[in-house]
């Protein structure tokens, strides 16, 4: 009788996790990202980004003039947010008994008056810009959904007044007033982060831009420690080379 009991226990706790929104149970699937540089540039500086406790791999391509990135999303995730800004720091979890110390990170900062744009990416079907979700009738909603035609709306926003960043952020270590983005992208891929075409005249020269875009990748060293880096396999046959980022 008492197995029996804590056998029912059992999947009555399976029953209510399962119940849940708990994204880790849901399959994660990759979207792609870019960053798109001025075609004029000799040389595409490189870029650091972090999403989700990890360095992203990121592929600079010469002769187009970007960068791209893949971030792992699950399958019912339609939210990320994003952020520019030239470097951030994190915040070690604190007690109220100050004599316990931690090396816990408790969560990702912005530098206190360091500039930076925040946005909010929204995946949404094409048919509902111009409309008001409410309005749409299930059977349209339903008929969307099998056609499959989605992009993402993008919603400047604030952070908090702590600097807080919050979960599902994807960093991108850059100059915050270099940058532009719209709505645009896919399922598969998010808007494209747009380099001003006048970054080199605000630089002073492409020299310049590319000993300042340096100088950010030394200022994240401190930050790389806390991040694992993303996993790679490399698949080769004599026709292609495939390279693998890990989700997991």
């Amino acid at each position: 009788m008492r197995k029996k009991n804590n056998y029912l226990l059992l999947l009555s706790f399976i029953f209510a996790y399962l119940s849940t929104d708990t994204p880790f149970l849901y399959a994660r699937s990759l979207v792609m990202g870019m960053i798109q540089f001025p075609r004029i540039l000799k040389k595409i500086p490189s870029v650091r980004i972090y999403y989700g406790g990890k360095i992203v791999n990121s592929h600079a391509h010469e002769g187009i003039a970007k960068v791209t990135f893949e971030v792992s999303k699950n399958n019912r995730q339609s939210t990320f947010y994003l952020l520019i800004t030239e470097h951030i720091q994190y915040q070690v979890k604190t007690f109220a008994d100050k004599s316990w110390q931690s090396n816990t990170i408790d969560y990702l900062q912005l530098p206190p008056q360091q500039p930076y744009k925040f946005y909010r990416l929204e995946l949404l079907p094409d048919a509902l810009e111009t409309m008001d979700t409410m309005e749409i009738p299930k059977q349209q909603t339903r008929q969307t959904e099998k056609d499959n035609r989605y992009h993402w709306k993008v919603y400047e926003e604030q952070l908090p007044t702590t600097g807080k960043i919050p979960d599902e952020t994807i960093v991108v270590c850059y100059f915050p007033e270099a940058i532009t983005i719209r709505n645009g992208g896919s399922k598969l891929e998010l808007p494209a982060i747009a380099i001003k075409h006048n970054v080199i005249d605000w630089m002073g020269s492409e020299e310049k831009l590319h000993e300042e875009s340096i100088k950010l990748q030394i200022a994240s060293l401190d930050t790389d420690t806390i991040h694992a880096p993303t996993r790679q396999e490399i698949k080769q046959n004599p026709q292609r080379t495939l390279i693998i980022n890990h989700i997991a």
